[in-house]
């Protein structure tokens, strides 16, 4: 049902701070952005590998604030590519899991369409406290 690792998501307060550290430090290079000014998201996506880290930041800091809960980085999210998101979509709902967007402010009944790719987050209280990312690429 799930396939491969996509990426980690890394919550950061400091977008540039980070993104800067991630490649001074743990020498990722950047691939490429990922704005989703839709839902206040900037990210950039680092590492070269079939794994990548996602530092991403809320422009808006009343998504940002209580997502970090104090903090200035924290792990948010771990996101997994599949092959028929339809389907394990509605092996999840059977468990009770529901789905939401980036920001966690609506719950989506249907995946966003994002050119190339379909999503959804998981709401982590329903889904064994874990926030998953769930992509399906377009064939």
């Amino acid at each position: 049902m799930y396939g491969t690792l996509d990426h980690v998501g890394l919550l950061v307060r400091d977008f540039d701070a980070a993104v800067a550290d991630a490649q001074e430090v743990l020498g990722l290079p950047f691939v490429r952005s990922a704005p989703l000014p839709q839902y206040s998201v900037e990210a950039a996506f680092l590492g070269d590998g079939p794994t990548t880290l996602e530092v991403f930041t809320f422009t808006d800091p009343e998504v940002l604030e209580p997502r970090l809960a104090g903090a200035d980085r924290r792990l948010d999210h771990v996101a997994f590519r599949v092959d028929d998101l339809d389907a394990l979509v509605a092996t999840l709902r059977l468990a009770g899991v529901r789905f939401v967007t980036p920001d966690r402010r609506v719950e989506l009944d249907a995946p966003l369409e994002i050119p190339g790719r379909r999503m959804l987050w998981t709401t982590p209280e329903t889904a064994a406290g874990v926030a998953l990312q769930l992509i399906e690429l377009a064939p």
